[in-house]
C-alpha cells in the first residue's frame, strides 16, 4: 500500500508511525513524500491559498488521482468534510494536545515583556493569546516546526508557539518551553489515516483505528461540521472519553480576543452515532446562545474577507 504523506521531518514520522500499526496488521506499506502547495511557498499566510487545504487539499487531490492508496495527515489540518470518496480510516491514540510556548529566553507567558513578539499562524492561538495578554504583539510565522524554532532563535519573535505532541514525536526538548492553559484546535494531537471509502486500505484502518480517540474525533469534526467552522475561524474544541461518557467542550472567541464563549456538553456515548450526536448537540447550544452566534457571525465574516 503506497501511504502519501507531506516531506517534513514531522510528517513523516507521523507516517511512519501509522505505518508500523498497519504492518502490525500484515499489510505492506510504503511511505510516499507528497509536495503540496504549502509546502512549497513558506512565506505567504495561509489564508492567502486556502489554509490547511494547501496542505491536506494537494494530498487528497493526489489520492483521487490514484497517486496512492491512502495519506496520513495531523487531523487538525484535514476540513471537517473529506473529499468526496474519502473518509478518515484510522486514528492512533491522541498524543498531548497541548499548545507551548517556546522562548528565546527564561520567561513564561505571564512574564514575557509588554510588546513582544509572539510568533503563531492560528487565529485560534493568536485571539487565545490576545484575550490574556492584549499587550503582546501577535505576528504570523510560517514553515515547518524546525525552520520556526530557528526563526526563534535568530530573534525574529521572542516567542513561538507550538503544539507539544509535534515537539515529542521529533523529540525536541526546547530550552525555555512551558505548556498554555488553552483549549486546543479541533483533534490536535491526533494521527489520522486517510483513504477511499471502502477501499482494502480503509477496511484496514478500520480494523486497527483507537476507539477512544475515533469517538473523540467524531464529536470534534460533528461540531466544526455543524457550524461551519473552517480554520480561520478562532475556534477551539476537546472531547474526552471516560467510561461510557463523552464530554465535549468548545470555545469561540472574537479574532482579536476581545470576547469568548466557552460551552460544553455530555453524553452516553456507546458508538459513532452517539459521538456525532454530540457534536451536534453542542453545535445546536452554540446556535441558540445569543453571544455565541454573534461571536461566530463575526469570526465567519473575518473568513470570508
Amino acid at each position: 500500500m503506497r501511504i502519501l504523506t507531506r516531506g517534513s521531518a514531522l510528517a513523516l514520522v507521523q507516517a511512519e508511525r501509522m505505518a508500523a500499526v498497519l504492518r502490525e496488521s500484515g499489510c505492506p506499506v510504503e511511505i510516499v513524500p507528497w509536495a503540496t502547495r504549502g509546502d512549497r511557498d513558506t512565506d505567504s499566510p495561509l489564508c492567502s491559498f486556502g489554509g490547511s487545504g494547501a496542505f491536506s487539499g494537494c494530498i487528497e487531490e493526489a489520492l483521487l488521482l490514484g497517486k496512492g492508496d491512502g495519506a496520513v495527515h495531523s487531523l487538525k489540518d484535514i476540513p471537517s468534510c473529506c473529499r468526496p470518496g474519502l473518509e478518515i480510516a484510522a486514528v492512533l491514540p491522541r498524543d498531548s494536545s497541548a499548545d507551548v510556548l517556546v522562548c528565546r529566553e527564561n520567561t513564561v507567558f505571564d512574564t514575557l515583556p509588554e510588546g513582544a513578539s509572539v510568533g503563531t499562524s492560528s487565529p485560534r492561538r493568536k485571539a487565545q493569546i490576545l484575550r490574556i495578554r492584549p499587550d503582546l504583539s501577535v505576528n504570523n510565522i510560517r514553515g515547518n516546526l524546525s525552520t520556526r524554532l530557528q526563526k526563534l532563535e535568530d530573534g525574529q519573535y521572542d516567542a513561538i508557539i507550538l503544539a507539544r505532541a509535534g515537539l515529542e514525536r521529533l523529540g525536541i526538548r526546547p530550552e525555555y518551553a512551558c505548556d498554555l492553559p488553552f483549549l486546543p484546535a479541533p483533534c490536535q494531537g491526533i494521527i489520522a489515516l486517510e483513504a477511499p471509502a471502502l477501499s482494502p486500505l480503509f477496511a484496514i484502518g478500520r480494523s486497527v483505528s483507537h476507539r477512544e480517540t475515533h469517538l473523540c474525533s467524531l464529536a470534534e469534526r460533528s461540531l466544526l461540521r455543524r457550524l461551519g467552522v473552517g480554520c480561520h475561524v478562532p475556534f477551539a474544541a476537546k472531547a474526552q472519553v471516560q467510561g461510557e461518557m463523552l464530554t465535549l467542550e468548545a470555545e469561540i472567541l472574537d479574532p482579536l480576543g476581545k470576547d469568548c464563549l466557552r460551552l460544553s456538553c455530555t453524553a452516553a456515548v456507546y458508538g459513532e452515532q452517539d459521538a456525532l450526536n454530540a457534536g451536534d448537540i453542542l453545535a445546536e447550544t452554540f446556535q441558540e446562545n445569543s453571544d455565541a452566534a454573534r461571536l461566530l457571525a463575526r469570526s465567519l465574516a473575518g473568513e470570508k474577507q
